[in-house]
């Protein structure tokens, strides 16, 4: 393996994840941190670039806060204005999650829903979502539609399945797991529009001393995706 220069002799690096964000990363029964996030880190900073990588889990709140104070080298999210006050982040994203629409089989709307191209298309459903979905509150704002929360993005299929509501809108890798982990594939059909992309970044403390990392590390990326790295990962998960 080539180790390059900009790592040789330093520190490990200290990546953390929300602990319980399947399938991007979660703890396994092990209580080890896994999922297609960590699993890209492993091949493309550990294996490719030569870091050796430390991956620890915790609640997104206090991550986030490791990484802001320079406890820990790194987070892999959606950028945002107060995130990049304490971060610096790679041109090219580690993955982009689509957003897409699900509804139950057989919905009386179904041709409607087909339809849709943009949330402006969903102002007459029922929109199942979950708390704490920063795209759902930028996106679906209550005040504009009809959007009911349930604890988290399982309750929120489960109950579509149910036909407790018209759709569910969200990342649809989130989405294919917990269908096929919850084996509704016959109650759920999803829509194939894409409503946006949700792109998610290498973020790196402005405290860290692997910060010349970042332009490197958006060249194997780009190799990686190119080469089918990327699908490999996503097979795992399905």
């Amino acid at each position: 393996m080539l180790v390059t220069p900009l790592v040789m002799g330093a520190p490990n690096f200290k990546v953390v994840y929300y602990d319980a964000f399947p399938p991007y990363s979660y703890k396994n029964e092990a209580g080890q941190m896994t999922g297609i996030l960590v699993d890209i880190v492993t091949e493309v900073i550990e294996k490719q670039m030569g870091l050796n990588v430390v991956h620890k889990g915790y609640p997104w709140g206090r991550a986030q806060r490791m990484v802001f104070n320079g406890q820990a080298d790194a987070f892999i999210s959606v950028p945002t204005d107060a995130r990049l006050q304490h971060v610096s982040i790679s041109d090219t994203p580690v993955f982009v999650g689509p957003i897409n629409l699900f509804t139950h089989r057989h919905h009386p709307d179904l041709d409607v829903l087909m339809r849709v191209s943009d949330t402006e298309g969903l102002r007459a459903f029922q929109i199942l979502d979950y708390i704490g979905n920063g795209w759902g509150e930028a996106n679906l704002p209550q005040n504009q539609y009809t959007r009911s929360l349930t604890p988290n993005i399982s309750n929120a299929l489960q109950m579509l399945a149910k036909k407790r509501g018209d759709v569910v809108v969200t990342d649809k890798v989130v989405a294919r797991y917990f269908i096929a982990k919850h084996q509704l594939q016959g109650a759920i059909i999803e829509i194939p529009t894409t409503l946006d992309i949700v792109s998610f970044s290498l973020c790196i403390s402005n405290q860290s001393p692997h910060l010349g990392i970042l332009a490197a590390f958006s060249k194997k990326i780009t190799q990686f995706r190119q080469q089918g790295g990327e699908q490999s990962v996503l097979e795992k998960y399905r």
